[in-house]
């Protein structure tokens, strides 16, 4: 457990506050809603799901932050104009104050959605997801139309995975990208950039992912963080080991797919993308009692816990 040399930049959404040296702010914990195959969603196009069912999942993680003191955000997925404009109508219908990230696999719906953000007035909560290199030129117009000042922007290099490889993708560009992602986002109006080191599997440069989260911060100051959960649901071997053992997904898995988050996060992570929202009574328990070691930290190496909300204050 360390301290930053570099000053770290902390962003304001909100109440929340993200970044800063380990241990001064609690870790952001990101759930995932209405995702591919996700239960409670009857048709994927039109963005039709069972609201009773979603808003219980919400209420479940807004009672988890209360009892932690645990920050969080939602993120609403999409793979079409229509389906996401309905998530985000559902979220900021029951939800009045909390940022959420807007994805999808599709470029246009992308757009559409951070145009839309703008059209009814929550661009200040919305979170684009995310700035990557095969961004195209009808997604920069609509974040520039949108004036959303947050965003994802995300470090994976197709061509070089490894820290440098992160670290020039955000820079200086590359794999088709003549300008670095953090440029590209600055030119569309982003002053709140949240960096997601973009994590690869175990084997395919998992430990550079990791690495990463120094070296950005270390380096650039900024927020960082990712979906560090799905170097475990990459993972062949965990794959196969689910399939030859009934109890593996109930006993083996869990741990593997929640502590992917915790090794980042002691690293100093900032915001775990920690996957689908079914997860949450098994994370929050879990990143709390991480951000309690690093607040102890914290102290011992001159800093201060400067969050109103925070675990230690909470469960100890």
């Amino acid at each position: 457990m360390f301290r930053y040399d570099k000053k770290q930049e902390v962003f304001e959404f909100g109440k929340i506050k993200v970044g800063g040296q380990p241990g001064e702010y609690p870790t952001v914990l990101v759930s995932t809603m209405f995702y591919l195959k996700h239960k409670i969603v009857t048709d994927e196009d039109k963005g039709v799901f069972d609201k009773a069912a979603a808003e219980k999942l919400w209420n479940t993680q807004e009672v988890m932050g209360d009892t932690t003191g645990l920050p969080y955000f939602n993120q609403l997925v999409g793979e079409t104009p229509e389906a996401i404009k309905n998530y985000i109508n559902w979220f900021v219908e029951i939800c009045d104050d909390i940022p959420f990230l807007v994805d999808s696999s599709d470029g246009a719906t992308r757009a559409a959605a951070a145009r839309y953000a703008r059209e009814i007035g929550v661009e200040k909560r919305a979170i684009h997801n995310s700035i990557n290199a095969s961004i195209g030129a009808e997604e920069i117009k609509a974040l520039k139309e949108s004036k959303l000042t947050s965003a994802i922007v995300l470090a994976f290099n197709a061509t070089n995975p490894s820290v440098e490889g992160k670290l020039e993708i955000l820079e200086k560009g590359g794999t088709g990208q003549a300008k670095g992602m953090l440029d590209v986002a600055k030119e569309v109006g982003i002053t709140r950039p949240l960096v997601d080191v973009a994590a690869t599997p175990l084997g395919a440069g998992s430990g550079a992912t990791i690495r990463s989260v120094l070296a950005i911060k270390g380096k650039l100051g900024l927020p960082a963080g990712g979906g560090f959960h799905n170097m475990a649901s990459a993972w062949d071997w965990m794959k196969k080991y689910k399939k030859t053992d009934p109890e593996a997904k109930t006993e083996s898995w869990p741990p593997v797919d929640i502590g992917t988050n915790l090794v980042a996060q002691i690293m100093g992570a900032n915001f775990l993308l920690y996957g689908p929202i079914e997860n949450v009574k098994k994370v929050f328990p879990a990143v709390a009692m991480v951000d309690i070691m690093l607040a102890e930290t914290a102290k011992d190496l001159g800093l201060s816990v400067l969050a109103e909300s925070h675990p230690i204050k909470k469960l100890v």
